[in-house]
């Protein structure tokens, strides 16, 4: 593919920004100091200033156009300054100030609400920020990042409704969710490619919004990372012969016992270790034997509207890190999902 540059233009702030310190929590500064890319995509649509860039250059956004009248937009936002949920924030309202509306939600910036308590009184184990799991076999050679293949997998409706109805075939098995059963599914078939021996431990991480769960809950406009990690462990011989019911069952029991008491512990176990950056996840943090599965399907990703219409398809720019997977609602609300894994 070719590429030429039309024109490349610095885009100021309007107005002089302010100049304070803003105090982050400790859950700022266990995220990985990196950027999050995305990319949104839109179809033409017919009119004759489908993405103008003088609109573009005074709602301080560039684009990429392709030769079918299509755009792309690329975002990277770094990931100590907020997490998913506010970058999707950030990125609709800006969306709105493009068709010259006024904020439909102002964002929240008052993380004090995130302080650890006085004393610190951690009361759970906090098996999330445990080291990693390593392999029982230890490699003959130096260690060296494996080489990875990012691939997407479409689960349309029908797939996910046997996946659900199998993790609920049992009378007695509980009420299992599109999510658990779809994490459950995802689990077992990332340790079956891995070809892992029965008797090593996997650990399985899940990222939860902590906005609705802590009590009182912060607003849904929170700026700031709110994302606490989850953990549970169990052996590969025990995934795989285990009952699906079972497995969705470990992915249920995750999900519940995140609560606001659970949470505050959390924030008070990092307020007590001699050094904060210790549980922060590299680039190995999901290697295997681990694996991470972070859920979009609850994120407004697709009403970033400029003025022009919502975008077709949107997906994070790059998923370079082993172990890592990515769980993306449909754009046309067909009920499907898509799984982004590397």
């Amino acid at each position: 593919m070719q590429i030429s540059a039309k024109k490349s233009t610095m885009v100021y702030p309007a107005e002089e920004t302010p100049k304070h310190r803003l105090w982050s929590t400790n859950l700022e500064l266990l995220m990985t100091l990196h950027h999050v890319p995305t990319v949104y995509f839109f179809r033409p649509n017919g009119y004759s200033n489908f993405f103008d860039p003088q609109v573009l250059m005074e709602a301080l956004s560039k684009v990429t156009r392709f030769k079918c009248g299509g755009v792309c937009l690329g975002i990277g936002l770094q990931h100590t300054l907020g997490d998913g949920a506010a970058g999707i924030h950030f990125i609709n309202s800006w969306a709105e100030m493009a068709r010259g509306l006024p904020l439909s939600t102002e964002p929240f910036i008052d993380r004090s609400l995130l302080r650890a308590r006085v004393p610190p009184t951690p009361t759970f184990h906090h098996v999330e920020y445990d080291p990693p799991l390593s392999m029982n076999t230890v490699p003959t050679t130096e260690e060296s990042d494996p080489q990875t293949t990012v691939s997407i997998f479409k689960i349309n409706r029908d797939q996910l409704n046997t996946l659900k109805a199998k993790a609920n075939k049992n009378e007695n098995s509980g009420n299992y969710s599109t999510y658990n059963s779809l994490a459950a599914h995802i689990w077992r078939c990332a340790n079956k490619a891995r070809c892992l021996p029965d008797d090593q431990a996997t650990k399985l991480y899940i990222p939860i919004d902590g906005r609705s769960r802590l009590r009182p809950p912060l607003p849904p406009s929170y700026l700031g990372n709110v994302i606490f990690m989850s953990a549970t462990i169990a052996s590969h011989g025990d995934l795989q012969s285990e009952s699906f019911s079972d497995t969705a069952k470990r992915i249920q029991n995750i999900l519940k016992r995140i609560d606001d008491e659970y949470l505050r512990s959390a924030i008070d176990y990092m307020e007590k270790v001699p050094n904060v950056k210790a549980p922060v996840r590299g680039a190995r943090g999901f290697q295997c034997p681990n694996l991470s599965i972070n859920s979009w399907m609850w994120l407004p990703i697709y009403e970033a509207d400029f003025g022009w219409g919502r975008p077709n398809w949107l997906r994070p720019a790059k998923v370079s890190q082993d172990g890592k997977t990515y769980i993306l609602p449909s754009s046309v609300k067909d009920g499907s999902l898509s799984v982004v894994t590397c």
